[in-house]
């Protein structure tokens, strides 16, 4: 059943995504609007609404008079969006831990219980969807709306990059997340910029050697 707060190209969305972080097409391979709606039972028009919007955040190509096709990166393009994504990281957390306030840590707090919370119900695919919000968190906690949105544009192709990194022994790789995500925490409460980039830089370095890409 449709959550009924969410509108139709919302839902559309929300079910498409899931089924490129779920695995169910092969990298590289055509999408097609038609199949799309039979699949998930909806009108061509949201379905086509949420494809621009995986468009745009990158997941879908559209390759002039080819066609609609999920992305398939070679690992020095994923390298390519790592050494992005850690630049952007290390400024994000720098400028959190200068204005985060007792609210903020709360929060942080809060999504690093949750997190726990999921990974002990065995929710691995939850935990790869908050592994990244909490990382947007602390984007957003650092005051600069134009970082957070730099990085929340990269949220949706590392979401799949999870999927496929954490495939093989979920559990292992999201209790490191965890500890990790742990010291990223502990360094923003003792106000140590020093020790919260290099636990966020080790962070995402995880992901490098869980991809084979080191």
């Amino acid at each position: 059943m449709k959550p009924m707060h969410m509108s139709l190209n919302e839902v559309a969305y929300q079910m498409i995504k899931e089924k490129i972080i779920q695995g169910e097409f092969d990298p590289g391979s055509r999408i097609r609007e038609d199949h799309l709606a039979d699949e998930i039972e909806m009108s061509r028009t949201p379905v086509r609404e949420a494809i621009n919007r995986l468009v745009s955040e990158g997941l879908i190509i559209n390759k002039a008079r080819k066609g609609l096709y999920l992305i398939d990166l070679t690992a020095k393009e994923v390298e390519s969006y790592l050494d992005i994504r850690i630049a952007l990281e290390k400024l994000s957390v720098e400028k959190c831990i200068e204005s985060i306030s007792e609210k903020g840590l709360n929060e942080i707090s809060e999504a690093l219980e949750e997190f726990e919370y999921k990974l002990k119900k065995q929710k691995y695919d939850v935990c790869n969807q908050l592994d990244g919000e909490f990382h947007l968190l602390i984007a957003k906690l650092s005051g600069n709306m134009k970082l957070f949105t730099m990085l929340t544009e990269l949220a949706a192709f590392f979401l799949m990059t999870r999927s496929m990194e954490k495939k093989v022994h979920p559990e292992e790789k999201n209790l490191n997340t965890l500890r990790e995500h742990k010291l990223i925490f502990e360094a923003i409460q003792k106000k140590d910029a020093k020790a919260a980039v290099k636990a966020i830089s080790e962070n995402i370095g995880t992901m490098r050697n869980n991809l084979h890409l080191s």
